[in-house]
């Protein structure tokens, strides 16, 4: 469950650009006539000028959340902008478009840039769906939207099967788990939280971590087992079972599912009438 954001290009300023012009109290009944954007210059750069305007719309492609870091970080954000047409402008300068490298990824990232727009016009467009129409896909799909079975575990992680028994042997001599975790693991990511590794459905985990977890009493430790992280000892804290969901607690989820089949039945009707229109031919064989 998983997220990305890019902000190299300074886009990302004009959040905090915006707030500082944003009024303090309610406007009055005759609103002041709207200032031009594309007139209002936030840097100059030897000569080029950036916008409100252009960052407006770069900001446009960063979630909420992004632009609530930027409100913090003005100063940050319009250096990178000042820092990233330095670089540009100095590279232009010394026409590296023209070596035959650059050329190369220049026509590829146009090709890129030309697919994923095409994409966005023709396939990925918004789905409308009724509830009608999320209610049947719910339910022809139920498979999709049931819960696996779920473990809430712990993990100590040594380097050799004796530190691990001899951590095993501390935990049940009663000495608290997440302890011996911070004290003796050697797995940075998890090892100050006190070994807590989170909630992991099945096929989520190690396959000996999975049969082991899936196995031990809620509150035990378990026996040191080989990993490629090393040898690590658990405990599980909590254990859900497998159970039907239902249909408002994964109504959003049902909406994404649904539409993303939509796309895609959609991109495979395009690819085929695509293929049917021109002239393709493919060595399989040529392909060492």
């Amino acid at each position: 469950m998983k997220i990305r954001e890019r902000l190299i290009q300074g886009g990302a300023a004009l959040a905090l650009l915006l707030a500082s012009l944003a009024p303090a109290f309610a406007a009055p009944a005759a609103a002041p006539p709207q200032e031009d954007k594309s007139k209002v210059v936030v840097a100059e750069i030897n000569g080029r000028k950036i916008t409100l305007a252009e960052l407006e719309e770069r900001l446009r492609q960063v979630s909420p959340a992004v632009r609530l870091q930027i409100r913090s970080k003005k100063e940050q954000f319009i250096d990178g902008i000042v820092q990233s047409e330095l670089l540009y402008q100095e590279a232009r300068r010394r026409k590296l478009e023209a070596t035959p490298e650059v050329e190369k990824r220049i026509e590829a990232a146009k090709r890129r840039i030309l697919i994923e727009e095409f994409l966005r016009r023709e396939i990925n467009r918004p789905v409308e769906a009724s509830e009608a129409d999320l209610r049947a896909f719910f339910e022809a799909n139920r498979d999709r939207f049931r819960r696996k079975e779920q473990v809430t575990l712990s993990h100590v992680v040594l380097k050799t099967e004796k530190e691990a028994w001899d951590a095993a042997a501390e935990v049940k001599r009663g000495v608290p788990f997440a302890q011996v975790a911070r004290a003796r693991s050697i797995f940075e990511a998890t090892r100050d939280a006190g070994g807590v590794m989170g909630t992991a459905a099945r096929g989520e985990l190690d396959r000996k971590l999975e049969e082991a977890a899936f196995k031990l009493p809620i509150g035990q430790v378990s026996d040191p087992i080989q990993t490629s992280l090393g040898w690590q000892i658990i405990r599980v804290s909590e254990r859900l079972s497998a159970s039907d969901a239902k249909f408002e607690d994964v109504k959003e989820d049902v909406r994404q599912i649904h539409a993303d089949v939509r796309h895609r039945a959609a991109y495979d009707r395009m690819i085929g009438d695509l293929k049917k229109k021109g002239s393709v031919t493919v060595h399989p064989d040529r392909f060492k």
